[in-house]
């Protein structure tokens, strides 16, 4: 009798066990394959990130809007150096402190940097 008893037990107990470590075994693969999805979805991002940094350069091989931009950001500091321009970006300046909107500077700045492929700068992440 005493027999049987120990033997159920036992039973029991070595049922319970083998469940308990079948069910952590099965979370681990659980958070394995999790931890592994979201490798690749990392990867996968960082690849797309690539890809249009590349379509983006090779866009921008046939075109001069980059060199526009340029020359639009440089004229003031240049302007400012030569004495027959001088009055005229120092009113450019002060007119556009006193009369554009903020909003106005953050489509701008942002403009140039697109167009200068400072992607980060407007993305609001640190590479």
């Amino acid at each position: 009798m005493w027999s049987a008893i120990i033997s159920g037990v036992t039973s029991l107990a070595s049922d319970y066990i083998t469940t308990k470590k079948t069910k952590i075994e099965s979370e681990a693969r659980i958070d394995e394959a999790r931890t592994e999805a979201r490798i690749q979805q990392i990867a996968r991002a960082a690849e797309g990130e690539i890809n249009y940094d590349l379509e983006a350069l090779r866009q921008t091989q046939h075109s001069w809007k980059d060199e526009f931009a340029l020359i639009i950001v440089v004229f003031p500091f240049i302007g400012a150096f030569l004495p027959w321009t001088q009055p005229y970006v120092e009113q450019g300046w002060i007119f556009l402190s006193e009369k554009t909107p903020q909003e106005y500077w953050f489509i701008f700045s942002g403009a140039i940097a697109a167009s200068m492929g400072i992607r980060w700068a407007v993305s609001g992440r640190k590479k």
